[in-house]
């Protein structure tokens, strides 16, 4: 199994350092030879429509790589003088939208460019979630087959763009595909299309994660190694902002290693079905992201 950093790590709206700086080329480049320092020759990014226009150096858009970086060749360029020799994938969430086809228009439009961007970059993957959060989805819920029969209909037609791009869908803890529901989802879905297995998501949904990685079986397209020790008592997946509800004191997830998750057994069951594909690290407590890099490093050493 190879490893890889992700860039969401740097949570552009919650974490350290401030906006200006984090919107600057010359932090990325850091981050960049951050990443290298600390063992990682692969990274993930998130992926943006490009809202975030020309200016904003996040290279998580086309936009971003041409103005800022000159383009997918040019940021693969910088990556290599770096010692990073892969993208190794790419993780997005569509908008919320009032009405279930509004929604699944945006879930399929969201998919279809974050593919062709993957394809740009040389990706082996990339993941989509299946929903944001529930508090932001109006009356979807109610309506919950008839969202999952479109959301399926969009990903058996994304599986026909996806190429040699490993298309997987994530279950977030506060999404309608939560722990459980997502294998069973699946099953309606185009076998092109992949499970996405985030540690942390399906510890809090109330899944074990070796039982959870049993169950999706030889479906599983990518890892996401997070960590938690939160336990969802008060059912605040439902409510607004459910990765920091007002019932904990402190942030739902915990860096790879400082939670509960048993990542050796986690590594154990994957081995057992036959898993050899991208585990990659989303350390998405820490304020200070070099610590976070350091820390998941030490974690993979002492687990692996």
């Amino acid at each position: 199994m190879k490893t890889a950093f992700s860039f969401d790590t740097v949570n552009t709206r919650y974490q350290e350092p401030n906006r200006n700086r984090v919107e600057s080329k010359y932090y990325w480049e850091e981050l960049i030879r951050l990443t290298s320092a600390g063992g990682f020759e692969a990274i993930e990014l998130p992926f943006d429509l490009g809202f975030m226009g020309a200016r904003c150096a996040f290279p998580f858009s086309q936009v971003a790589l041409d103005v800022k970086y000159g383009g997918a060749e040019g940021f693969k360029s910088l990556l290599a003088e770096s010692g990073i020799t892969k993208i190794a994938g790419l993780q997005g969430t569509a908008f919320p939208a009032g009405d279930a086809d509004r929604y699944v228009g945006g879930f399929r439009m969201l998919g279809s460019r974050m593919l062709e961007h993957a394809k740009r970059l040389g990706c082996d993957y990339a993941v989509i979630s299946a929903s944001p959060e529930v508090a932001s989805l109006g009356g979807l819920p109610e309506k919950k087959e008839e969202l999952l029969e479109k959301l399926a209909g969009a990903l058996n037609e994304l599986a026909e763009e996806a190429g040699d791009v490993k298309l997987c869908v994530r279950g977030e803890y506060w999404g309608i595909l939560r722990g459980a529901e997502l294998p069973k989802f699946m099953e309606k879905v185009d076998k092109r299309v992949y499970i996405n297995v985030d540690l942390a998501h399906a510890a809090i949904a109330g899944e074990d994660p070796v039982r959870f990685i049993k169950a999706c079986g030889g479906r599983i397209g990518s890892v996401t190694l997070t960590d938690t020790s939160f336990h969802d008592e008060d059912a605040c997946w439902k409510g607004p902002n459910p990765q920091f509800p007002k019932s904990c004191p402190t942030q739902v997830f915990r860096d790879l290693g400082e939670g509960e998750i048993d990542l050796r057994a986690v590594l154990g069951a994957l081995k057992e079905q036959g898993y050899d594909g991208w585990l990659t690290v989303s350390n998405r407590q820490t304020k200070d992201v070099s610590r976070g890099i350091l820390r998941a490093r030490y974690t993979l050493k002492k687990e692996a």
